[in-house]
């Protein structure tokens, strides 16, 4: 005969119906309920036969019964339900609403459950989340969450986020006053010189290079051996005006730098190619990349340089390496679609071009205006006007766009 699997359950629920009867209301007595309660929930939750069995109502006092039975919704695949079930105000189930709102896909609802609960890292976490599902608002929601909450670690996401994102257009204002309040708060801060480095690129993009220059001098009198104070030194003074040997005195302070892994090196190669002077640059795109073979922006950036230079030839040989090299950077492939265009290559560039729109995340409005472009350049007029429409989805103002659907929308 075999034994019944409901045997342990109807014995719990026995068990607790005599303590009832010979137990007053006492601490015991509720321990008692709360522990018959918890071993009958764990049987229910392994049993085979738990969907086709009851189980009683929690006793109350029970911390964590709630926060279980959201669990089990949650990984059941309801989180509505979970989102009923869990206790607004405890640890546990504010992590528990959080999974269950973004399982909704409600970003801003997961952001304010982990503000609450004070889970920095989550909430960058939602925000990169959000960031790649193309949820803007919802990641600046996360990002400034998090730097409320915990400065030292929020400040470098947020003020990134807000100088590369925002539908293509970057908050400066705001990050110059979420990096000066970091700053000024945590001057022992380990991440102090990052910050400040990024304080004078956000003030050198804005073209207000004399504050720049005095930023990124505070970053070397508090770090002397910061490199990338130093790059950012040269490359404001050439901007200002002051000349490529400033410049390149400073990108060779960088080069002296161990550290600085060839980033001194790649300064100088972008500086020559600004000069038009390629074949100096390319040596320099080379020693570069021999310090570095593992970063994939550099071999863009010389192809690039010699796409510039009217070598094609060279520039497809390097983004063709970039691809081999890392064959999920996008960049390679929107940056090769454009080179395979001017080597009227129509059927490569299309290919190009749509495997970086595949890659990129989130998705970007200059990478579907370039697929408008080329699909435009190659005659598939229909292709390009929906290329065109999406990247103005993306950002309303993109005048290559704009200016595709005035073209093509007939």
């Amino acid at each position: 005969m075999m034994p019944n699997k409901s045997v342990p359950s109807i014995l719990f629920l026995l068990l607790a119906v005599a303590a009832v009867a010979l137990m007053g209301m006492s601490p015991a007595r509720q321990a008692w309920l709360i522990n018959a309660w918890s071993l009958q929930y764990t049987h229910h939750t392994l049993s085979q036969a738990a969907e086709q069995s009851m189980l009683a109502d929690p006793p109350a006092g029970h911390a964590r019964a709630k926060f279980w039975q959201a669990s089990a919704a949650l990984q059941s695949g309801d989180p509505a339900l979970a989102e009923t079930l869990a206790v607004q105000g405890d640890q546990f189930a504010m992590h528990l609403l959080a999974d269950a709102c973004l399982a909704q896909g409600d970003f801003s609802g997961a952001v304010i459950m982990w503000q609450q609960a004070g889970d920095v890292a989550s909430l960058l976490r939602v925000a990169s989340q959000a960031q790649q599902a193309g949820h803007l608002e919802e990641t600046l929601m996360a990002y400034q969450a998090a730097w409320r909450l915990d400065p030292e670690t929020g400040t470098l996401p947020l003020a990134n986020f807000l100088l590369n994102s925002l539908n293509s257009k970057k908050d400066y204002g705001a990050a110059e006053n979420v990096l000066r309040q970091s700053l000024a708060a945590l001057p022992n801060s380990r991440f102090w010189p990052l910050w400040s480095n990024r304080l004078g690129d956000a003030l050198r993009a804005q073209k207000r290079w004399d504050e720049a220059l005095t930023v990124y001098e505070s970053t070397l009198v508090h770090s002397p051996d910061d490199w990338a104070a130093h790059i950012g030194l040269g490359w404001a003074r050439y901007e200002r005006g002051d000349g490529l040997q400033a410049a390149m005195s400073e990108f060779q302070e960088a080069i002296n730098i161990p550290k600085s892994q060839g980033n001194g090196q790649l300064a100088l190669a972008q500086a020559l190619t600004r000069e038009k002077r390629f074949e100096e640059a390319d040596a320099w795109f080379v020693q570069a990349l021999a310090l570095n073979p593992d970063a994939p922006g550099r071999y863009v950036a010389r192809a690039n340089a010699a796409r510039q230079a009217g070598d094609l030839a060279l520039a497809l040989a390097v983004y063709q390496e970039t691809s081999a090299r890392f064959p999920d950077f996008a960049p390679a492939y929107y940056e090769i679609a454009y080179a395979y265009q001017l080597n009227d290559q129509p059927a490569q560039a299309m290919t190009a071009i749509e495997w970086a729109l595949a890659l990129i995340v989130p998705p970007n409005a200059y990478y579907y205006a370039r697929a408008g472009s080329i699909y435009e350049w190659a005659g598939d007029e229909s292709q390009a006007l929906s290329a065109y429409r999406q990247a103005l989805l993306i950002d309303p103002q993109n005048a290559a766009a704009l200016k595709g659907v005035e073209r093509l929308d007939k």
